[in-house]
């Protein structure tokens, strides 16, 4: 009888070690997930390489095909010819040196909002304040996460 009682003891000693450990674990687990920047730098990050002309961020950061289906009638100004490559280069010259969306922007004072996550998809607001009139122009910029890090793949010019 006394033998019974301690190969209970210890088998209940055991089923208590292997839910502590297992416990332990998916605690352990949990608090393992990966740690994504701000969705939000990366938009920052975009605006300063617009006004340094940073063409390498800006390949790097930005989805230049998907970014410039949703901004192609202010790209095109009436031409609606051309191929997906001339419409990134369309939008990469926009957003560089003299480009009608580098000006666009650039006159403005940009002001970041927040940022909602949800799972692979981010949405940053942005306002563009007229620096003579004061009004305010709001915009969403959406962003996926890819690659380790935040990709900006839709905006409106304003």
């Amino acid at each position: 009888m006394c033998h019974e009682r301690c190969d209970e003891s210890r088998y209940r000693t055991f089923v208590s070690l292997v839910q502590s450990c297992l416990l332990l674990a998916v605690i352990s687990t949990a608090g393992c997930g990966e740690k994504r920047p701000d969705p939000k730098d990366t938009v920052k990050g975009m605006f300063t390489a617009i006004q340094q002309s940073d063409s390498v961020y800006l390949k790097t950061n930005v989805d230049l095909s998907q970014a410039a289906r949703g901004v192609e009638q202010d790209l095109r100004a009436g031409d609606t010819a051309g191929t997906a490559a001339d419409q990134v280069g369309l939008l990469l010259r926009a957003l560089t040196g003299d480009g009608v969306l580098r000006k666009r922007w650039l006159e403005n004072q940009i002001v970041l909002g927040e940022s909602q996550v949800q799972g692979d998809t981010a949405l940053v607001e942005v306002s563009f304040l007229d620096k003579v009139t004061r009004v305010q122009y709001y915009n969403r910029m959406r962003l996926v996460y890819r690659g380790g890090r935040w990709c900006v793949t839709d905006f409106r010019t304003m």
